[in-house]
């Protein structure tokens, strides 16, 4: 096949993968309650969102700046640094005994910003880096965005608050289609480009280490007391956007080495983090079980709950 079609049906999976994941998470959202979570910890919140649209791009974005690399893989580096709101991060929290409701809200108002940042900011800044590229509009790179992510999304939410019950089964079957998409992609894409896989090299690959160890290191420091709120934090400051990335390299920057390296960086900072999550899974303790309305916690029966003081049975 040659690689042009190849190609073709790659970003297809790509795009499949993208319009799922966000349609998925809005069938699961409860925005009312996400966005009561995040004012809540509205200044751990703020926290994260300086480390991923601040910190995180400026060291990224100057790395890539000041390294000697191939320009295409540099464009790359920015569109990885701008794009946040990783689809997995609310799962992956999940999994390590985190604040899944934090994470999610995070999730939740990280796209809302990168729906908006990328646009405006990921062209100067590739243009700055590669004055010669051909770059897009404001334009060209929202609509994408605004088509397979936020719309999906949207229509999602509004289903499940229309007819809950009928879509309340769709989930499953849906993230199972889409994480068959993404395998798909993924694996087409190394078959389609294997040389330039190779040809990345250390550009890429140190990057695909150093942007989630950056975020882990940041997203703890920011939220060292709380246990399940510092999971959060690591998890959705580490991982950064795929479905963004994707969208972005399918429609405004389709040079095949800038998708081939923020392939690279996603996937190999999709594992460490499932890594880590499974490692704090195994470290964190349970939490206890609920108690029951109107009484004591439950017990195993072998031990009577003991009566408090003053309330002797009359």
């Amino acid at each position: 096949m040659p690689r042009d079609v190849l190609l073709t049906v790659v970003n297809a999976f790509g795009l499949l993968f993208a319009i799922l994941n966000s349609f998925t998470l809005g069938l699961r959202l409860r925005v009312g309650r996400e966005l009561a979570q995040f004012f809540r910890q509205w200044q751990l919140a703020v926290r994260v969102l300086v480390v991923n649209f601040v910190v995180l791009p400026v060291l990224v974005i100057g790395f890539a700046a000041l390294a000697p690399m191939n320009a295409d893989i540099k464009i790359g580096y920015c569109i990885v640094a701008l794009a946040a709101g990783a689809p997995f991060a609310p799962a992956l929290t999940r999994l390590a005994r985190g604040d899944a409701g934090l994470s999610t809200a995070l999730f939740l108002v990280m796209v809302a910003v990168t729906v908006v940042v990328v646009p405006l900011v990921l062209p100067v800044v590739a243009a700055a880096l590669v004055p010669g590229a051909a770059h897009p509009g404001v334009w060209g790179l929202a609509w994408p965005l605004l088509t397979f992510v936020v719309v999906p999304l949207l229509l999602g939410c509004l289903l499940r608050l229309r007819y809950d019950e009928a879509v309340a089964g769709w989930a499953r079957p849906l993230l199972i289609v889409q994480l068959a998409s993404l395998v798909l992609y993924v694996n087409l894409f190394i078959f389609a480009f294997s040389d330039l896989f190779v040809a990345v090299w250390w550009q890429a690959y140190a990057a695909a280490i150093a942007v989630p160890v950056l975020g882990i290191a940041f997203g703890a420091f920011i939220t060292l007391r709380d246990r399940a709120a510092r999971h959060a934090s690591v998890i959705t400051t580490a991982q950064r956007s795929i479905t963004g990335a994707i969208v972005v390299t399918v429609f405004a920057y389709t040079q095949p080495m800038a998708n081939v390296s923020v392939t690279v960086i996603n996937t190999v900072g999709i594992v460490i983090l499932l890594v880590l999550a499974l490692e704090w899974r195994r470290v964190t303790p349970e939490e206890p079980a609920p108690m029951a309305a109107g009484g004591p916690p439950a017990h195993d029966g072998s031990v009577p709950a003991p009566r408090r003081p003053g309330h002797a049975r009359s």
